[in-house]
């Protein structure tokens, strides 16, 4: 197929022409798979990530020059410039993940990924951003600070998820992590990232450090009973930041002696039919 120029054509012209942006979208794909060395390919790859007037074609295009051209230099500056130049935040976030991907060690990605964490206008880029930061940059001593000043301060709470979780995972060592997320339990005014704050102290990736410390026991008690959780459940996961904390404790407190007590109540007076529920159905396994 690399050495068909009749194809070659077809798909440029499909890539450009077609008035179906899935087409154009597949054709650039085709492109970038199998004519990667065609000494136009890059440019017109390029072409189609700032020109093409759907954002899920620039998309793709941006997606494969990442892939097919990253040890041009070209490619890098064109990459940052579509990370912060694209007036549609899901190509500026494929431009930040193929930064984080395949140019870590550019001094200039570290800065980008910093900016667009706190300064992109759209929730969805300021998420890739710290989600990159940490995992990428997490032993540059601003990426604690920018995860914690997000995850308290980012009007989204899908953004203040991401940093919690990110803290979670990367920075159990850190002496105020634990307290910080203490008091994301109860602070926070959305309960998904109240339940995502709880559900962090019991992670896995902070078992060894606060996993079974009685003193944790207090503040998922506190929320298995006070959380003011009311409203629809995530269709994936458990929702109720008082289910979240119920299952919790059952998981490792089951010794204590105001869990049993705890689960009765549950079963008979959660406000939510799913958290009663649950109750329910661990008091028959009891």
């Amino acid at each position: 197929m690399a050495d068909n120029s009749d194809t070659l054509h077809l798909l440029k012209d499909r890539a450009t022409a077609d008035n179906d942006g899935n087409l154009r979208r597949a054709a650039i794909g085709a492109l970038a798979s199998n004519f990667k060395n065609d000494p136009d390919t890059r440019s017109f790859l390029k072409d189609r990530a700032t020109a093409d007037n759907q954002w899920d074609v620039r998309y793709r295009a941006v997606k494969a020059l990442a892939s097919n051209f990253k040890d041009d230099p070209d490619t890098r500056s064109f990459i940052k410039d579509r990370a912060t130049a694209d007036n549609d935040g899901n190509v500026r976030g494929a431009a930040i993940e193929a930064l984080a991907s395949n140019f870590k060690d550019d001094p200039d990605t570290r800065s980008i990924l910093k900016d667009r964490a706190t300064a992109d206008n759209q929730w969805n880029v300021r998420y890739v951003a710290v989600k990159a930061l940490a995992s990428n940059f997490k032993d540059d001593p601003d990426t604690c600070s920018i995860l914690k000043d997000r995850a308290t301060a980012d009007k989204s709470g899908n953004v203040r998820r991401a940093a919690i979780e990110a803290l979670a995972s990367n920075f159990k060592d850190d002496p105020d992590t634990r307290s910080f997320l203490k008091n994301l339990t109860t602070a926070d005014n959305a309960w998904d990232v109240r339940g995502a704050a709880i559900e962090a102290l019991a992670s896995n990736s902070l078992a060894k450090y606060f996993r079974y410390q009685p003193e944790l026991f207090e503040i998922y008690y506190n929320c298995a009973v006070n959380d003011s959780f009311v409203g629809r459940h995530h269709p994936l996961r458990n929702s109720n930041p008082r289910h979240v904390a119920l299952e919790i404790i059952i998981k490792q407190f089951s010794q204590h002696l105001q869990t049993l007590p705890l689960l009765r109540d549950k079963a008979e007076n959660d406000p939510d039919e799913q958290v009663r529920n649950f109750a329910q159905q661990k008091l028959k396994q009891w």
